[in-house]
């Protein structure tokens, strides 16, 4: 039986017997081909953690370093390493702090990750979309449309909880992994993770609270967490009190909730800070918001009413926008404060690049305009794209100017030559959800 069949029983299980708590998970856990398995998912690329170990210098001896391994953690004399303190540049102009984990325990982790995502991913809620296999930023985006455009929503909370990976609760994490989890010894391996502590500048600090962003087991960890803080929080008791429609949309620790009347709203940016604070977190003010949003803020003339105000999620700006028959539609682009870190970011890679060469830098912005408009390639938001496209080859062009103290192409031959090497700006994602006047019955539409 292979450990994907095997992992493909486990999630089947969990879902037909959502009462059952597993007590033998350890098996999974070191069996050598399940290691050799996570050990051909590393990519060789990645950053080092604290013992400079890449998976190129693993991979010398690999079988009888991975048959070390799972013996180590079969006889728990396993013991991760601290993670490597490493800082990336946040949208806002603030750095995020990430864990760079050592290449053996992105091994463990790896199943760890695995095992825990095969328990609670038929659990999970559908408002749930970051860190889930088969759903992503632009399902979250889509499904915000549509539940604004269709389901009678007038009012909107934005909302990010302030530091959620630097102050997630150990003891009420470990507490709601025991609703599914009996096995004390894999309990034993997570509590391990939780506490390897972090290593910056040479200077070891323990962990006492949160999880590492960077780690393989800190997305489902957190969507864990948040499923019992938030998820069934919303969906089985808040919604039940509610007099109208209301409709939450996480992905990660972001998320946005929707209504229909502005005292639901109300009350549940009020319960929504208690039912936090019951569990050591809290909203970020500047990211938290309760707004009027939906078809209401389209005046008489079919234009947005006069101070509409906007919400950002997932890196867009949402704002009430119509269609070109003066229907309210969600309109979204691309944050402006975000883009414009990105191309300040972009500037001073290119400027670094010159060393290397044109050739160099070409290739490189080819592949981060791929990545862009990948992403932000959404209906709508063809200008913002394009604009940044744009701004992008100004700056290429530039620098290509500036290897040496002569000008070396213009407009024409850049045009000519480096043009055809880049991509240029386009919609990859329908994200218009179909209009409920069109799926009612015995429409013709249909």
């Amino acid at each position: 039986m292979t450990v994907t069949t095997r992992f493909e029983r486990f999630t089947l299980k969990a879902r037909e017997e959502p009462r059952t708590r597993f007590t033998s998970l350890m098996g999974l856990l070191w069996e050598p081909e399940g290691l050799r398995e996570s050990f051909r998912r590393q990519a060789g690329g990645k950053a080092p953690g604290v013992d400079g170990v890449r998976k190129e210098d693993y991979a010398e001896g690999v079988e009888t370093r991975l048959e070390d391994l799972s013996a180590r953690v079969r006889r728990l004399g396993y013991v991760p390493q601290p993670v490597r303190r490493t800082y990336i540049p946040k949208g806002d102009g603030r750095m995020r702090p990430l864990g760079v984990p050592a290449f053996e325990d992105r091994l463990v982790q790896d199943r760890l990750s695995l095992i825990l995502q095969a328990i609670w991913e038929p659990e999970f809620r559908d408002c749930s979309y970051g860190f889930r296999p088969g759903r992503s930023a632009h399902d979250a985006l889509r499904r915000v449309a549509e539940v604004i455009t269709n389901e009678r929503t007038q009012w909107v909370v934005e909302a990010d909880i302030k530091g959620f990976y630097d102050h997630v609760s150990h003891a009420h994490l470990l507490r709601f992994l025991e609703h599914r989890i009996g096995d004390p010894n894999l309990l034993r391996i997570v509590q391990r993770f939780l506490k390897a502590g972090i290593m910056e500048d040479g200077v070891f600090t323990a962990s006492e609270e949160g999880t590492p962003q960077g780690g393989l087991v800190s997305p489902v960890l957190s969507n864990i967490y948040l499923h019992y803080v938030l998820d069934l929080w919303f969906e089985k008791r808040f919604v039940q009190g509610c007099a109208g429609k209301a409709f939450l949309i996480r992905y990660a620790d972001d998320y946005v909730a929707c209504f229909e009347y502005e005292s639901d709203a109300r009350a549940f940016l009020e319960a929504m800070r208690e039912r936090l604070a019951e569990f050591d977190l809290e909203t970020e003010p500047s990211k938290t918001a309760l707004l009027a949003f939906g078809s209401t803020q389209l005046g008489c003339d079919r234009t947005p009413r006069k101070g509409s105000r906007t919400f950002s999620f997932l890196g867009f700006t949402h704002y009430v926008g119509r269609s070109r028959r003066g229907r309210f539609v969600v309109g979204r682009k691309s944050d402006g404060k975000r883009m414009a870190k990105k191309l300040k970011a972009l500037n001073v890679r290119l400027q670094a690049l010159r060393t290397q060469g044109g050739s160099a830098m070409v290739a490189f912005l080819a592949r981060h305009l791929r990545g862009h408009i990948q992403y932000y390639g959404v209906s709508g938001n063809s200008r913002e794209v394009s604009t940044y496209v744009h701004f992008a080859q100004r700056m290429l062009f530039k620098w290509l100017n500036r290897r040496s103290q002569k000008r070396s192409l213009n407009w024409k031959t850049f045009a000519e030559y480096i043009g055809p090497q880049l991509p240029t700006a386009r919609i990859v994602h329908d994200l218009y959800p179909v209009p409920w006047w069109r799926t009612q019955t015995g429409s013709r539409m249909v």
